[in-house]
């Protein structure tokens, strides 16, 4: 292989471009399962828990379960299809289709294959995120606006969650081994840290290491139409930071297994 040490835009798009060209054959298998668990997720838990549970308090107001439950949703629609795109998906191409080798013998740098099936998870992410906030808009359980404002931060955590698929694609030897991340941090994320509930109905102990999950940031911002904490700010800054250590980690984990 040879070793172009430049990484150009146009090199990022086409590796990206591939990856849309594929999914288009078969966008349906692909799309509508991880575009509907959330959605799915938002109406039976709205309609069934609602009734029961009525009203939340969140950041000093009382608010319906349904406008607290829907950007919880959207962090879910964004959580899932970007780290089993970056996991799964990655492997699959690394190890059994040798996708990314076969990109490599285009004119293309490792880094700029890295970015595109980066940026190519993400994306899933992203669009299923802005679905899923598409279905809450139509509801009348966050503003249209409040969703467009919040696509660059939909954006931002579906790069991470995706950088942490990649990383796991990195670590693992065998596709079995991806559901270890899976039961040990996606799921206790999707289910603690504030999805489906305010975190402050926890256990003081469980409730700070929630906090430091990186998808507890990401709902309390996608919140912010209905108050944001006194520490976003540092949130924000948590997420951007968990996304490049994530990104390099995956980044040093998967360049040893092309290049030794």
């Amino acid at each position: 292989m040879k070793i172009r040490s430049t990484v150009t835009l146009w090199g990022v798009y086409s590796v990206w471009r591939r990856h849309v060209k594929v999914f288009q054959n078969t966008w349906i298998v692909n799309f509508l399962p991880p575009i509907l668990e959330p959605i799915v997720y938002l109406v039976s838990f709205g309609i069934g828990l609602t009734p029961l549970i009525g009203n939340v308090t969140y950041e000093g107001q009382t608010i319906s379960y349904l406008a607290f439950l829907a950007p919880g949703m959207i962090a879910a629609g964004a959580l899932y299809p970007s780290f089993f795109e970056g996991s799964y998906g990655t492997f699959i191409r690394l190890r059994f289709e040798k996708i990314w080798q076969a990109m490599l013998t285009a004119p293309l740098t490792f880094t700029e294959v890295f970015l595109g099936d980066w940026l190519w998870a993400a994306t899933r992410g992203t669009v299923v995120g802005f679905m899923t906030g598409m279905v809450a808009v139509v509801w009348g359980l966050y503003s249209f606006w409040h969703l467009l404002l919040s696509l660059p931060l939909i954006f931002l955590g579906s790069l991470l969650f995706a950088a942490i698929g990649l990383f796991t694609a990195g670590c693992v030897k065998t596709m079995d081994q991806v559901n270890i991340p899976v039961f040990l941090l996606i799921i206790p994320m999707f289910t603690f840290c504030g999805t489906y509930f305010p975190r402050n109905t926890l256990p003081p102990l469980l409730k700070t290491i929630t906090g430091l999950f990186p998808l507890s940031a990401f709902t309390d911002l996608l919140r912010w139409s209905l108050g944001l904490p006194s520490f976003w700010l540092l949130e924000l800054l948590w997420m951007f930071l968990c996304t490049i250590v994530f990104g390099i980690l995956a980044w040093r984990r998967i360049y040893p297994q092309l290049f030794r």
